[in-house]
């Protein structure tokens, strides 16, 4: 509202901003319009799509602009306006500001400077939430958003249904992926735990690159990542890991050379407590390491097929904490 203000702008969209393996992408984060009205897109209850900066040449010219700043004279609707909202070549985020006069180049630096002082905020939020190696979220973010990502499987859940009641494979849904280096070990044996950080680093970039921003990614610690894969169909969530275990597979490490990964996924299931979610993407995650490794195995399809057996006991919720712990820490 503050940049509204400054530049006298009818309204105003804030973009998320990453990179992915082939593009950069932007996603709707909050939008404003003068005179007071205002909103941060829930991020928990819709799917957003993702545009390519190429799709989108004002933000793109901005994020690589050496003043952050990008605009565009728009015949008989006034200008837009673009402010990179981070570091030249990747910003955190890119502000679009609609105006009907041309502001001037002092107000345009005095807005520049407050983003600036926003994407510094950010940082200083990524530095308790984040990893500080993989700047991925870490664990203790795992544990407070996970409750709410089954949630939002549940009122996903009710919503389709009776959309897809023909297909239920079409049903979007959530799933819960975990991520393994295999033998990660040996490569820090082999060549040192510098390697072997760079390798980690590498993965969680490939990682970013092949989910979308309303996916959620995690560090456990060691070699482990989870993901919060959002609202896809049964097909789509086995193309979209099995699309990243082969980036890893192509992926040229430095002088470690090839490296694979081993993925264990289950769809959420909102009935279950988290431990028990947690647990059947790492029995799956189990059945790829102990059958050859680089691999990609869905739960359910293992359970089916009589290549694991259903569990026998319930996990309470109390024990979560434990459990998490237990399964990460093997």
């Amino acid at each position: 509202m503050t940049c509204l203000e400054i530049l006298d702008a009818r309204f105003a969209l804030l973009h998320g901003f990453r990179a992915t393996q082939d593009n950069y992408v932007a996603t709707p984060l909050a939008w404003a319009v003068a005179g007071g009205e205002s909103a941060t897109t829930n991020l928990d209850h819709f799917d957003l799509d993702e545009t390519l900066l190429t799709a989108a040449p004002l933000l793109e010219e901005a994020a690589h602009a050496e003043g952050g700043v990008a605009m565009r004279d728009v015949e008989g609707a006034g200008y837009i306006l673009a402010f990179a909202v981070g570091p030249q070549g990747m910003p955190v985020a890119i502000a679009e500001v609609h105006c009907d006069a041309l502001p001037s180049d002092g107000l345009n630096d005095c807005v520049h400077e407050l983003l600036g002082i926003y994407a510094e905020h950010i940082g200083l939020l990524d530095y308790a939430e984040l990893d500080t190696l993989t700047r991925l979220h870490n664990r203790k973010t795992f544990d407070e958003n996970f409750d709410r990502f089954i949630s939002m499987a549940e009122a996903a859940q009710q919503r389709e249904e009776e959309e897809f009641e023909t297909d239920p494979d079409k049903i979007p849904s959530c799933w819960l992926g975990v991520v393994d280096i295999d033998r990660f070990k040996r490569i820090n044996d082999n060549f040192g735990h510098l390697f072997g950080d760079e390798v980690l680093i590498r993965v969680a970039d490939l990682l970013k690159r092949n989910f979308r921003t309303s996916d959620r990614l995690f560090r456990f610690g060691g070699e482990e990542f989870v993901v919060m894969l959002r609202f896809v169909s049964k097909c789509s969530a086995a193309a979209v890991f099995e699309r990243f275990r082969l980036a890893v597979e192509t992926h040229d490490f430095p002088q470690v050379g090839q490296v694979t990964c081993s993925v264990g996924y289950v769809q959420i299931d909102p009935s279950l407590t988290p431990a028990e979610i947690l647990s059947r993407a790492d029995e799956a995650l189990y059945y790829c390491k102990a059958n050859g490794r680089n691999l990609v195995k869905r739960y359910e399809d293992l359970l089916a097929a009589g290549l694991i057996t259903a569990p026998l006991a319930v996990v309470s919720n109390d024990e979560l904490q434990a459990d998490i712990d237990a399964l990460f820490d093997n």
